[in-house]
């Protein structure tokens, strides 16, 4: 998959590591999220990761793309607040396209 393909999304120092990989990385303060998405979307980016802390702000676009395969957005953990939500839908993610639970929990 190319860089193309996928962006992530969030504060400048959560996503500035992701720079590396070569996807598109885009820096977004509150309040401008939403905007940021759509047109990502609108240019064809099949895979949107967006920092945890704009799932609120997100929420009627995550609910319009819920049941679709493209675009996949996914939350990912900022190491700031909400970091259990992000990870539940990783994991969802991650059963539906493999069929199983693969993470490991520890009892």
């Amino acid at each position: 998959m190319s860089g193309r393909a996928l962006a992530i999304v969030g504060k400048r120092s959560t996503v500035m590591p992701f720079l590396a990989t070569g996807a598109r990385v885009v820096y977004v303060r509150k309040g401008e999220c939403v905007k940021t998405v759509e047109d990502l979307i609108e240019d064809g980016m099949k895979i949107i990761f967006f920092t945890e802390e704009f799932i609120d702000e997100l929420s009627e676009i995550l609910l319009k793309y819920r049941t679709q395969t493209l675009p996949c957005l996914i939350p990912i953990p900022s190491g700031r607040g909400k970091t259990r939500i992000a990870i539940e839908r990783i994991r969802g993610v991650i059963k539906k396209a493999v069929g199983a639970d693969i993470f490991l929990e520890e009892r």
